[in-house]
């Protein structure tokens, strides 16, 4: 008998479950996407707005404690306005859009990468399914979109209401808040995450990928954003084709439309389209792009 017997033999040993195989792609890739320590810079001046909102207020509770309650209500107004005034502030393209940038940097070569050097072989030879492969790039696309959505609006939110001195029954009251920017959050993170995640499945080249992640998601609010100023145009319609101004309707209506009477900030992003329908619209690309990434997977040849 030889020494190395060469020949295929089936593993015969304990495998994980599915779930587990899942997570083991999704952190595996999130790992790879995180490393560097220019990505960390990148991420901290992608949350710089919500960064400064809340510094500010530390300062102003440091420096001037007893002027911080009625200049956080002026600028601000209540919890609620004042969580969706950041959380606006995030990715409203005619402010800061470098959040969506960062996701679609960062996330355009999860699958395209893949291809471009023929790693689903490796991928597929093992017990895992193109389903499986899928969720797990998909899992870790949301993870680093949640770096730039979820985590600095729940960082924000917590500094407030301390600094405003919420507690006890009043924190019970404003749970709600804390309701509304995760469901606000999960939104946003399943639709950027989603865009990205099909445009990277359908090139070989991230570069691509994440150049047409961030057209699709920016032309529209700009191109919309030039027409609705021209003076005597009643376009407000073509706020359905704005990313922006689809999300901002989207928010406004999980926060329970606020008013903004009290808030300096908060006019600024209030939604002239019907919330429900941008819910609805934002749902249905949603699932119309993991469909999508999910149909061009599976015709995509392994070798």
């Amino acid at each position: 008998m030889s020494v190395f017997d060469r020949s295929y033999r089936r593993y015969r040993g304990e495998l994980k479950g599915r779930w587990a195989r899942i997570w083991s792609i999704a952190t595996s890739t999130f790992r790879v996407q995180f490393s560097g320590k220019k990505i960390i810079s990148l991420l901290i001046l992608c949350n710089l707005p919500v960064i400064s909102f809340t510094l500010m207020i530390t300062f102003m509770a440091i420096f001037s404690p007893a002027m911080v309650t009625s200049f956080i209500l002026e600028m601000f107004g209540t919890v609620d306005v004042a969580m969706y005034t950041v959380i606006n502030f995030t990715f409203n393209p005619g402010l800061i859009f470098l959040p969506i940038v960062f996701v679609c940097a960062l996330n355009a070569g999860t699958i395209a990468n893949d291809k471009k050097h023929n790693s689903l072989a490796l991928y597929m030879a093992k017990p895992i399914d193109r389903i499986d492969y899928i969720i797990g790039k998909a899992i870790s696309i949301y993870m680093v979109s949640a770096f730039v959505t979820l985590i600095p609006w729940l960082v924000f939110l917590i500094a407030f209401t301390l600094l405003m001195g919420i507690s006890g029954a009043q924190f019970i009251d404003t749970l709600w808040v804390y309701l509304s920017t995760a469901g606000s959050a999960l939104l946003v993170i399943l639709f950027l995450g989603s865009i990205v995640l099909m445009f990277s499945a359908m090139s070989n080249q991230s570069v691509l990928a994440g150049i047409l992640s961030i057209l699709i998601l920016f032309l529209p609010s700009l191109i919309t954003g030039v027409i609705a100023s021209v003076p005597g145009l009643d376009v407000d319609w073509l706020n359905y084709f704005s990313i922006s101004a689809l999300l901002t309707a989207s928010i406004h209506v999980i926060f329970g439309t606020p008013s903004f009477d009290a808030s300096i900030f908060g006019a600024f992003f209030e939604s002239n389209i019907r919330g429900s329908i941008a819910i609805v619209v934002v749902l249905g690309m949603i699932v119309v792009s993991i469909l999508l990434t999910i149909n061009q997977l599976y015709k995509e040849e392994i070798h």
